[in-house]
């Protein structure tokens, strides 16, 4: 069995203001449409960074999916994270309040994975 940096693990689960979950398994994190389909998967070392979204930055789509996320109060129960990729890949996270460090802690164990592989 290879490596893993973490086990599976549900960051955001299916809600009435989002369409999609999220959950980090092995080194990928899986976006699932109703929490069936897989449909996007990104490597957790093609992260270049996790932060969270203004406004004004969250397409027109992606605000009409979250219409929830108009209101102040729901923005700040599930705020909305972008992630971006080494190729320039955006992809808009609806996550939890503490969902967001343990997505921080597993791509930071696989980078620091990556340079000891590296180093030795």
């Amino acid at each position: 069995m290879p490596n893993q940096t973490i086990g599976k693990t549900k960051i955001a689960p299916v809600s009435p203001g989002s369409l999609f979950s999220y959950e980090l398994y092995g080194d990928y994190l899986i976006r699932r449409f109703l929490g069936l389909l897989p449909v996007t998967r990104v490597h957790l070392g093609a992260v270049r960074y996790l932060r969270l979204a203004t406004r004004n930055e969250i397409s027109l789509s992606n605000m009409l999916l979250n219409g929830l996320q108009l209101m102040n109060r729901q923005r700040s129960k599930h705020p909305v994270y972008i992630l971006h990729t080494r190729k320039g890949r955006k992809m808009f996270l609806k996550l939890e309040s503490g969902s967001h460090f343990r997505l921080r802690q597993a791509i930071a164990r696989h980078s620091d994975r990556r340079v000891h592989k590296m180093a030795a």
